[in-house]
């Protein structure tokens, strides 16, 4: 599924929901008070909750498919009778599944990224980069990769990376519970584009790119908020095209200009 049809979707769903709301309010119908134990606004949440696991199954983002999975338990703990172990049993199992299914599959969120000359990286492709957890750090990346390809991952820490690689072509970036800044005015692009794939799940991004490039904003962001700064960004028709693709969810992500 494309993300069109996916925001369409979903956009879809959360206007149902609010004309749902503005006819409840107008009296033209009428909400049940209670749905199996659980009140309207219980059930409003549950909503919503539904959209992000929608979103985070398609983008394979596993800490937007077992948070909301938690929230909905602890919404529904009594008709499931699962009081015992809410809130926080629930919560601190879905952050331990979080990290569990992460290291199973270390690189699920890898995409193919088409490139003008034709070629295009998978998830098969050699990684240049690194995945920190727990952790604040600061790194460079010198690689010259051939395939200009280079990822990095942070979860429950903070880190900053200044990407130096001549060939670059595509980063991609992960950061779930945590910090990141990135700064790409160090890198070169002789191919003319790069695609930085950005997956921020309940955590801070933060993308610093040079003001000479033109960015194309691509984001979806579910429940989370993107300052996008880009707008200062180069209008010329030859210079460097950034295409920044992926998903925020519950998180923040900053593109800034320097």
């Amino acid at each position: 599924m494309n993300k069109r049809t996916k925001n369409v979707i979903s956009a879809i769903l959360l206007i149902a929901l609010a004309v749902c709301l503005i006819l409840w309010k107008l009296n033209v119908f009428n909400l049940p008070v209670t749905f199996a134990g659980v009140g309207t606004w219980g059930i409003i949440v549950s909503i919503i909750m539904l959209v992000v696991i929608f979103h985070s199954i398609i983008d394979l983002s596993f800490g937007g498919i077992f948070i909301p999975l938690a929230v909905l338990a602890i919404i529904f703990d009594k008709p499931l009778g699962i009081t015992a172990i809410t809130p926080w049993i629930v919560i601190i199992a879905a952050v331990l599944l979080t990290i569990a299914f992460d290291k199973l599959f270390p690189n699920h969120r890898s995409h193919y990224v088409h490139f003008d000359n034709g070629h295009r990286r998978g998830r098969n492709d050699d990684i240049v980069g690194g995945e920190h957890n727990s952790s604040f750090t600061e790194s460079e990346s010198n690689e010259d990769d051939e395939n200009g390809y280079i990822y990095h991952s942070m979860r429950f820490g903070g880190t900053t990376k200044y990407v130096r690689t001549k060939n670059l072509a595509v980063a991609e970036l992960s950061c779930q519970f945590g910090e990141m800044s990135v700064f790409f005015d160090g890198a070169e692009v002789p191919s003319g584009k790069v695609n930085i794939i950005c997956h921020s799940s309940f955590g801070e991004m933060q993308l610093f790119i040079p003001k000479e490039w033109h960015v194309i904003n691509k984001l979806s962001v579910t429940l989370g908020d993107c300052e996008d700064r880009s707008y200062v960004s180069n209008d010329d028709p030859n210079a460097v095209q950034c295409v920044i693709d992926g998903s925020v969810t519950f998180g923040d992500l900053k593109i800034t200009m320097i």
